[in-house]
């Protein structure tokens, strides 16, 4: 495997809205899913795609919506998106918009999409494609992604914008003109790739922006944070993101993370034996990162630090702790703050 495709969690908020409005507990969503139920208390962490569309098309099939992708899509607000949200919150126009999603989006927020324009006559072409999307698999997957983006650029232009015509790389789906959100649109199936049509006359005219405004060293400061939160091409360093967020739920066994990404127990580690790594070695990578994080902040206990990175034993922690530094957790502590 090249490269690993994630998304950030919060990709999922628009699901969790549609589960609270129709009384569907949430934990028949995380039902024999690897994604932690407690990622949301993190939203900007990093998920395997994998595993996100594999968790939305297992919870269709056993709740039995035909439609849940598209559905569940419907109630996405630009503000779910979190600091991606809050960026495209700043674009003046429906043009300035697509240029900051076609300029962001795979490298930020999600690195399994590909993202395009094409300008034709009066009208522009928001193109995307997921190269690694099974469709025939993760259909209601591949349905929440595609209007993930619709309702996106929906949710900035105005709710009552219509394209004319969507192209969906997906299978037809049955009686979908018949939702009020797809009754205006000519939907076409089975194309290489997905394409939302907009006039340039829709894209030209200024977005309502009052409430919404930042100033110079705000927007930038949410730039830094996306990018230096952004998944990552590099396929070991995206593995150790994905571990970082299943750490808070405790799944941080091997056969859970190669579940999470696709791959076999037996596939996943000769993949890292060919880069010279082991996953334990990653594991252990995650960890210092986390606990030298959290050691930096005094208020945190270092006993609920080695619980949080979920060590059976404070000892455990402690020589672990040790064996990466040559001191222990309190004596770093002491010794970081002492030379401030």
């Amino acid at each position: 495997m090249k490269n690993l495709p994630l998304v950030r969690a919060n990709s999922l908020f628009p699901l969790l809205k549609f589960l609270h409005e129709n009384s569907i507990p949430l934990e028949n969503f995380f039902y024999k899913s690897t994604i932690p139920e407690n990622i949301f208390s993190q939203p900007e962490n990093l998920l395997s795609l994998h595993q996100v569309f594999n968790a939305i098309d297992s919870f269709a099939h056993r709740q039995g919506i035909d439609y849940l992708g598209v559905l569940a899509s419907e109630k996405l607000e630009i503000e779910d998106l979190g600091l991606f949200g809050k960026i495209l919150r700043q674009s003046f126009t429906g043009y300035d918009l697509l240029r900051t999603i076609i300029t962001l989006l795979s490298k930020t927020y999600s690195s399994g999409v590909r993202v395009w324009l094409k300008e034709e006559n009066d009208v522009i072409w928001f193109n995307h494609q997921y190269p690694n999307l099974q469709y025939d698999k993760n259909r209601q997957g591949g349905y929440y992604a595609f209007f993930l983006h619709f309702q996106a650029i929906r949710s900035m232009i105005g709710f009552d914008w219509y394209p004319t015509d969507l192209y969906f790389q997906g299978q037809t789906v049955k009686g979908l003109s018949d939702i009020d959100l797809f009754s205006r649109s000519r939907i076409h199936f089975n194309q290489r790739y997905n394409s939302i049509g907009i006039s340039k006359n829709v894209l030209y005219l200024p977005l309502k922006r009052e409430s919404q405004n930042i100033d110079y060293n705000e927007e930038q400061d949410l730039y830094e944070h996306l990018i230096s939160s952004s998944p990552d091409v590099d396929f070991s360093k995206a593995l150790q993101q994905l571990i970082r967020s299943q750490l808070l739920g405790g799944n941080i066994q091997i056969q859970t993370i190669a579940d999470a990404i696709g791959m076999s127990k037996r596939s996943l580690q000769r993949c890292l034996g060919d880069r010279g790594l082991s996953y334990f070695h990653l594991l252990d990578q995650v960890r210092f990162q986390l606990a030298v994080e959290w050691l930096k902040d005094t208020n945190i206990p270092i006993g609920e630090i080695a619980f949080e990175l979920h060590y059976s034993e404070i000892n455990s922690f402690t020589r672990s702790f040790k064996r990466w530094t040559g001191v222990t957790p309190s004596d770093y502590r002491y010794r970081l703050h002492s030379t401030r």
